[in-house]
């Protein structure tokens, strides 16, 4: 007999945030029940491996309306969450219990978030070593853990300031990589990505100009300056305002056919 299939083994968990919140032991997804415990595993795998203090876990639950019975209803919470990953086969040390509140044992548990911070970071680092290649790789593998709008099944409203945090890191990261890809000539490849990007942030001039860029090294003048009218036309009726002068000073070397623009 393997020593994974003696009794009393457990596998490691896997939680996932973002998109619909997930749970995984080994290739299996567990069904974490109730809306009370789904918060409290969110809250949790928010902040892998750091203690998150109980008047955190209720605010995430309940918000600003707590029950009387809340600190009872967190701790009945974590117990059935636990219950549910042993259930599922998995380890008991999995959510620890601090003096202060609770968190995911690292040992045990691993996060998507972590895992995907850490491929950025570690892009970034490649970048400063010149390494371009393989921090538009790295980038791109931590895309690839994205499932949809974080927490995407999670309607807590002492959640949705993270939800929104991690939307915030992932546009930032979405544009990075595409930075990258027009570093390394790769323009054509980045313009749809790009055109979906300034759909959804209109008001974001550096999206803006970074797909005008890969437009005009494609060999698309005409639209690139386009790109410009628009976002002009949308500052203006939006804010009243005009592009700064990064996106200016790039439209009028569009206009005169700067070479610079084209790199070596």
């Amino acid at each position: 007999m393997n020593a994974d299939d003696s009794e009393g083994v457990s596998r490691p968990v896997h939680v996932a945030v973002l998109g619909p919140l997930e749970v995984r032991i080994g290739a299996a997804r567990v069904t974490v029940p109730g809306r009370r415990q789904r918060g409290i595993l969110a809250a949790l795998a928010l902040q892998p491996g750091r203690i998150v203090a109980t008047d955190h876990l209720i605010k995430a639950v309940w918000y600003d309306k707590p029950p009387r019975t809340a600190m009872g209803q967190v701790q009945t919470g974590i117990w059935m969450l636990r219950t549910a990953l042993v259930n599922a086969g998995g380890p008991s040390e999995a959510v620890q219990s601090c003096a202060t509140g609770y968190r995911l044992n690292n040992d045990f548990c691993s996060v998507d978030v972590a895992s995907y911070r850490t491929k950025v970071a570690a892009a970034r680092e490649m970048h400063r070593w010149g390494r371009l290649d393989e921090a538009a790789r790295l980038v791109r593998s931590a895309h690839e853990l994205w499932r949809g709008p974080a927490l995407a099944d999670i309607t807590h409203q002492g959640l949705r300031s993270w939800s929104t945090r991690l939307e915030e890191e992932h546009i930032v990261a979405v544009h990075y990589r595409a930075s990258l890809e027009l570093q390394l000539g790769r323009h054509e490849e980045v313009i749809s990505e790009l055109f979906e990007l300034v759909d959804h942030y209109p008001l974001r001039e550096s999206l803006h100009a970074d797909l005008m860029l890969a437009l005009y090294r494609s060999g698309r003048q005409a639209d690139a300056l386009e790109v410009f009218h628009g976002v002009r036309r949308t500052l203006a009726e939006e804010l009243g305002i005009d592009p700064g002068p990064t996106l200016r000073t790039l439209a009028q070397a569009i206009l005169r056919q700067d070479s610079a623009l084209i790199p070596a």
